[in-house]
């Protein structure tokens, strides 16, 4: 179990401030780069939440497919568990995730929502949607909750099985509007896995860019990035760059609107 929540560490951040020199790049570039990342992503730190076009409104059904997953300094370094994630390819992964409208302001510097009198966006129901993926990787039996911090909403706790517990925190957050139909989203989790007598720490980058085909489908690709943290005794063997990489295919499926 220890190895396949590694892996659902890369699936969170879905659906460090210590960030390295701005980059030049747009997220469109980065997807199309794939998968020459020879650099960790910087991105502004969170100041609102994602916001996403009104096309995303509404619950949908997903399927996610890992296409491809690479090991860049492979055989002299690789993740935990790397290798047994190779049952995930091309194997689909079906979940639920939601998109509600909701009016929000800033507050407190963490942008908890607040109702006031302005107009509606569209953001990720974020205790959902984790709740959902984290259930269909692990299964119903191995998640107990999830958690979204009440004075913080960039910090999420899932709850697994036997007092392990994830704690991810977003540092870093973009998003990009290349066409009508043409949305990209990233995003910078620093993650802390906690066991009983143990922490493992990683900092995981996911790009997404979605494209409308009509009303009810929505097509992505998505590439999920691990590096280390300064603080895992291997980190000086990678620096900035990635230690794994994971191409997925995301096909959406409307089944409510709001």
């Amino acid at each position: 179990m220890f190895k396949n929540i590694l892996f659902i560490i890369t699936v969170f951040a879905t659906f460090l401030l210590n960030v390295f020199p701005v980059n030049s790049e747009t997220l469109d570039q980065r997807i199309t780069q794939y998968p020459h990342w020879n650099h960790q992503l910087s991105l502004p730190t969170p100041t609102k939440e994602l916001i996403f076009p009104s096309w995303f409104e509404g619950r949908w059904n997903v399927t996610s497919t890992l296409k491809e997953q690479i090991a860049p300094l492979s055989p002299k370094f690789k993740t935990p568990g790397f290798d047994i994630n190779t049952e995930y390819i091309d194997k689909d992964i079906d979940f639920q995730v939601q998109f509600i409208p909701t009016i929000i302001t800033p507050k407190n510097n963490n942008f908890i929502p607040t109702i006031i009198n302005q107009k509606e966006v569209i953001i990720p129901d974020r205790y959902f949607n984790g709740f959902s993926i984290a259930k269909a990787y692990l299964g119903d039996e191995n998640v107990e909750n999830v958690l979204i911090n009440k004075h913080n909403s960039t910090e999420q706790i899932t709850k697994f099985r036997g007092d392990n517990q994830l704690v991810s925190t977003v540092i870093g957050r973009q998003q990009e509007t290349v066409s009508e139909q043409d949305f990209i989203s990233s995003e910078i989790t620093r993650q802390f896995f906690r066991r009983p007598n143990s922490i493992y720490l990683n900092l995981v980058e996911t790009t997404t860019k979605y494209h409308l085909v009509n009303e009810n489908y929505i097509q992505g690709k998505q590439v999920t990035a691990i590096y280390l943290s300064p603080k895992d005794p291997d980190y000086f063997l990678a620096l900035n760059k990635p230690v794994a990489l994971y191409y997925y295919n995301l096909n959406l499926h409307k089944i409510i609107n709001y």
